[in-house]
């Protein structure tokens, strides 16, 4: 397993910021790596939920939610390819008046154990970067323009 994470500070309650990330097919607008995002189920993200992710010059994928805590923290994952298996989590923690976000990605599998270090250094901490630094903007400046 190859695991790259990246945490934030975001100001802003983390039920705020909650709010934000379980509207996953609103993440294209911030979280520019994604070319389209559609939810497969009804009804609000749990446990279970299926989301197809298009990410940009990527085909889609079904990614299901395998873990779930309300108000605190998703993991989703999809297989890629034969022999490899993305897991990405979401995760919030108070601090003090703002909230930290960290998301994390990680590969599985046999292929994915092989290509794990290149994914490391190259899509997982790009699209790590893109997604917490678009989601500070996005939730900071919503406070902002009111």
């Amino acid at each position: 397993m190859t695991r790259f994470a990246r945490t934030i500070r975001i100001e802003a309650p983390p039920e705020e910021i909650w709010a934000v990330l379980v509207d996953v097919e609103a993440w294209p607008t911030w979280a520019s790596q994604f070319e389209r995002i559609d939810r497969l189920d009804a009804g609000p993200i749990a446990f279970g939920s299926r989301v197809l992710v298009k990410p940009k010059k990527m085909p889609a994928r079904t990614w299901k939610i395998t873990n779930y805590e309300e108000g605190r923290s998703f993991t989703w994952g999809s297989p890629l390819s034969p022999g490899v298996r993305v897991i990405g989590g979401h995760s919030l923690t108070p601090a003090g008046d703002g909230t930290t976000a960290e998301f994390w990605l990680e590969a599985h599998g046999p292929i994915g154990t092989l290509l794990g270090p290149i994914l490391r250094r190259s899509i997982f901490r790009e699209n790590t970067r893109t997604a917490t630094e678009g989601l500070k903007r996005h939730v900071e400046g919503r406070g902002q323009a009111s």
